[in-house]
C-alpha cells in the first residue's frame, strides 16, 4: 500500500525539501552607535539625490543619523533615507566608543559601559541573512521514529534560593528562566509605574548551592528570556511599548554581572520587518528563547517564526515559519524539539531540524491557545488547545489519553507537566490524566517554570522573596485522589454509573449501528445502559459536506465529509466530547487504485466505527452552577502558596 498524509485546505511540499529566502534588510541597533569623525566634514546626500548637506557626523541613534552642518546646526535624517554611498560610509567605520543599552546622556550610573559582553559583540549592526539557514517546511506525514530522550528529569536536586525584596510597591517579578545544563536560574524584576523612568534588575540563582547574586537597578525596561552558556550571561528582551521610549519586545540584549553591576550589550533585532500588523510590515516580537549548548539558542517570534541561532555571530542555522496556531517545547536534554503547527505535532532533532515523526489532529478539531510540554520521564508530550487535553506516547506515536474539559480554554496562559500522570493547567489546576479528575486548585502562585519534574515558583513581596523548587502533586493532593478513587459517590461519573443512549442526531439509516457502537463503548468503559438515566451519551452525524483536502505532493481533492460527534451530557451541560470524520489523515490506496478513487470510497458513508471505539472517562466531577468560563472551581481541594509552604483547604 501507499501512504500519503493529509491536511485539509492546504498544499504541502515534500517535508525534506529545503529552500532559502534571501533577505536584504540591514538591521541597525536602536541604541547609540558613534563613529569617530576622522574624515571631518563631508557632503551628505539623501536617497533621491535632490538634497545635500555639508557637515560632520555626530552619531547614529534609533535608526536616525545626526549631523552637524558647517553652519553649526544639528540635522536629523532617517538612516534609510541616506544615499547608498553614505550608508556604506557609515557601515565601514570602526566604532571607537563603548556602547551600552542607553545613550551616555541617559545612562544610569549602575550600568557598566561595554561595547561587547564576552563573546557577544553586538555594537556593530549586522543584517539577518536567511539565505544562510535551512528552512523547515510542514512535516505532516512523517513516519513516527522518535527515540525516548536519554534524560527526562533534572539530574540535580534543586534548593530554595533567597531573592531580594521589592524596591517599591509597584515592582513586579517576571517568570524565572531555568537552564538545566548549567543548573542555574535567572529572575528579573521591573518597575515602570509611579517612577520617572523604568528600572530593571536581575537575580542569578545557583540552584544546587541555593545561593544568589543580585544586581543593582539599571535604567531599562527588559525581562529575562534565557540563561546562556555557563549561566553567567542572560538574554534579555524588551518589555516596553512603542510609546514608552524604552526597549520594546522586538529587541534583545545580553546582560552579564560584574559584581552587583550589569554589563549590557547593544540591542539587536532578530526578526526585522518579519510580521504584518494593521497593514504595515513591522519587527516581530521575541516571545520565547531556549539555550541549547554553547552559543546555540532557539527563539520563537509572536508570528511563529522558530530559529536556531549561533547567537554570538547572530547567524541563523535553521528556521521554520509555523502557521496561525503554534507552540514548541524542548526535552530536558535539549536534543529533541516538539513543534505544533496548525494541526500537526512534529518532533525534530533540535540542532539539525531533522524530522523524526509527526501526528495530525482530526480535521474538524478547533485549535486555539495551543501549548506543549514534555513529561518528566521524557516518554510523553502533553498538548492542550481550547478545552482539549491530549497526551502523546513517544514510543508509539499515538495518543495515550484524549479528553475535553468544559468551561473555556484550559491553559490560555501557561502549561506545566510536573508528573507523567498529572497536568498543571494554567499553572493553577492539577488534573490527574488517567482519570480526568481535577484534583487541586493552587492559589496565589507566583510566576513559574516547570521542567524535568520540578516546578520553580518565584515568590515576591515587600518583606523578601524566594525561588522555590516544588513537586506536584503535593502529598495532600495525592492522598485525597486515592481516597476519591475508592469512594465513587464523590463523582458524577464513576464506574457502575447508569447512562442513556441518545442517537436522535443520527440519520435513520445509521442509527442502529451507532446505538450498538455506543452501548458497547459504554459497557467497556464500566457504565450501565439505562434508558431512564439523566446522564446521556449523545451521538450525532452531520454531513455530507463537500470539502477540499490535500495530501503531501499530491494536490487537492474534493471529498464528501461526514462528522461524527459523541458527547456526555447531564442536565443540558456537556461534560465531555469527542469527534472525528470519515476523511483519513493517512490515506491508504490499494494496488492500482488512484487517490480520487480512494477518497470517493471513503466519502460514501460516515465513520460509524468511531462510536464503538470510544472509551469514556472513568471519573468526572459534577460541574458547579455558575461556574465561570475558564474557571476550574470544581477541584477536590484548594491549596494556597505562602512563604511558609502550601496551606491546604480544610
Amino acid at each position: 500500500m501507499d501512504f500519503i498524509s493529509n491536511r485539509r485546505g492546504a498544499c504541502f511540499a515534500c517535508p525534506y525539501q529545503v529552500i532559502a529566502i534571501a533577505v536584504g534588510l540591514m538591521v541597525w541597533g536602536i541604541h547609540a552607535q558613534v563613529w569617530a569623525q576622522a574624515e571631518g566634514d563631508r557632503v551628505w546626500t539623501d536617497s533621491t539625490g535632490r538634497f545635500k548637506v555639508s557637515g560632520s557626523l555626530i552619531e547614529v541613534l534609533d535608526g536616525s543619523v545626526f549631523l552637524k552642518s558647517t553652519e553649526g546646526k544639528t540635522i536629523k535624517i532617517p538612516l534609510e533615507r541616506l544615499s547608498q554611498e553614505d550608508q556604506e560610509f557609515l557601515s565601514k567605520g570602526q566604532n571607537p566608543f563603548e556602547t551600552v543599552g542607553a545613550t551616555e546622556a541617559s545612562k544610569p550610573s549602575s550600568a557598566v559601559s561595554s561595547s561587547s559582553v564576552g563573546q557577544f559583540d553586538w555594537s556593530v549592526s549586522k543584517p539577518v541573512d536567511w539565505d544562510e539557514a535551512e528552512q523547515l517546511f510542514s512535516t505532516a506525514g512523517i513516519q513516527w521514529n522518535v527515540p525516548v530522550p536519554e534524560r527526562g528529569e533534572l539530574d540535580f536536586a534543586a534548593k530554595r534560593v533567597p531573592l531580594t525584596k521589592k524596591t517599591t510597591f509597584h515592582e513586579h517579578i517576571h517568570r524565572p528562566t531555568i537552564n538545566p545544563l548549567c543548573q542555574r536560574g535567572a529572575v528579573g524584576y521591573t518597575v515602570s509605574f509611579a517612577v520617572p523612568k523604568p528600572l530593571s534588575r536581575l537575580s542569578l540563582a545557583d540552584l544546587v548551592s541555593g545561593k544568589a547574586v543580585h544586581s543593582e537597578q539599571v535604567e531599562a525596561h527588559m525581562r529575562p528570556l534565557a540563561l546562556l552558556g555557563s549561566g553567567s550571561a542572560v538574554l534579555m528582551v524588551g518589555a516596553s511599548d512603542q510609546r514608552g521610549g524604552y526597549e520594546t519586545p522586538d529587541q534583545l540584549q545580553i546582560w552579564k554581572f560584574k559584581g552587583k553591576k550589569l554589563l549590557r550589550s547593544s540591542s539587536w533585532i532578530p526578526y526585522p520587518m518579519d510580521k504584518k500588523d494593521w497593514g504595515k510590515q513591522q519587527n516581530a516580537h521575541v516571545i520565547r528563547a531556549e539555550p541549547i549548548r554553547d552559543k546555540l539558542v532557539l527563539t520563537m517570534s509572536d508570528k511563529g517564526h522558530v530559529v536556531l541561532w549561533d547567537l554570538a555571530d547572530r547567524k541563523p542555522i535553521w528556521h521554520a515559519r509555523l502557521g496561525g496556531n503554534f507552540a514548541m517545547d524542548l526535552s530536558v536534554d535539549r536534543k529533541l524539539l516538539a513543534l505544533f503547527d496548525d494541526k500537526t505535532l512534529t518532533v525534530v532533532k533540535t540542532e539539525t531540524a531533522e524530522p523524526l515523526g509527526s501526528i495530525v489532529l482530526p480535521q474538524n478539531t478547533h485549535v486555539g491557545w495551543p501549548r506543549l510540554a514534555w513529561s518528566p520521564s521524557g516518554r510523553r508530550i502533553l498538548f492542550t488547545s481550547v478545552g482539549d487535553v491530549r497526551v502523546l506516547d513517544i514510543e508509539t506515536g499515538k495518543w495515550l489519553w484524549e479528553f475535553n474539559l468544559p468551561g473555556g480554554p484550559v491553559a490560555p496562559n501557561a502549561l506545566s507537566y510536573p508528573d507523567d500522570d498529572y497536568a498543571l493547567l494554567d499553572n493553577r489546576v492539577l488534573v490527574h490524566l488517567p482519570t480526568k479528575i481535577q484534583v487541586c486548585e493552587y492559589l496565589d502562585a507566583g510566576p513559574m517554570q516547570t521542567l524535568g519534574g520540578t516546578s520553580f515558583i518565584a515568590m515576591f513581596s515587600g518583606a523578601g522573596g524566594m525561588l522555590v523548587p516544588g513537586k506536584f502533586p503535593h502529598p495532600a493532593a495525592a492522598e485525597l485522589l486515592a481516597k476519591a478513587e475508592s469512594d465513587p459517590s464523590l463523582f458524577l461519573i464513576h464506574p457502575g454509573i447508569s447512562v442513556a443512549i441518545d442517537v436522535s442526531g443520527v440519520g435513520q439509516q445509521y442509527q442502529q449501528a451507532v446505538r450498538k457502537g455506543l452501548e458497547e463503548a459504554a459497557t467497556s468503559s464500566g457504565y450501565k445502559v439505562s434508558p431512564s438515566s439523566a446522564i446521556k451519551i449523545v451521538g450525532a452525524i452531520t454531513g455530507p459536506k463537500q470539502e477540499a483536502v490535500s495530501y503531501i505532493a499530491s494536490g487537492s481533492y474534493v471529498v464528501n465529509t461526514y462528522t461524527s460527534t459523541i458527547k456526555l451530557r447531564w442536565n443540558g451541560k456537556d461534560l465531555w466530547s469527542r469527534s472525528g470524520t470519515n476523511v483519513p489523515g493517512m490515506l491508504m490506496t490499494e494496488r492500482g487504485e488512484t487517490i480520487e478513487q480512494a477518497l470517493a470510497k471513503a466519502g460514501k458513508q460516515p465513520n460509524t466505527a468511531l462510536f464503538g471505539q470510544t472509551r469514556f472517562p472513568k471519573f468526572m466531577q459534577k460541574p458547579r452552577d455558575g461556574q465561570r468560563s475558564g474557571g476550574r472551581s470544581n477541584a477536590l481541594m484548594t491549596s494556597r502558596f505562602t512563604f511558609q509552604g502550601l496551606v491546604d483547604s480544610k
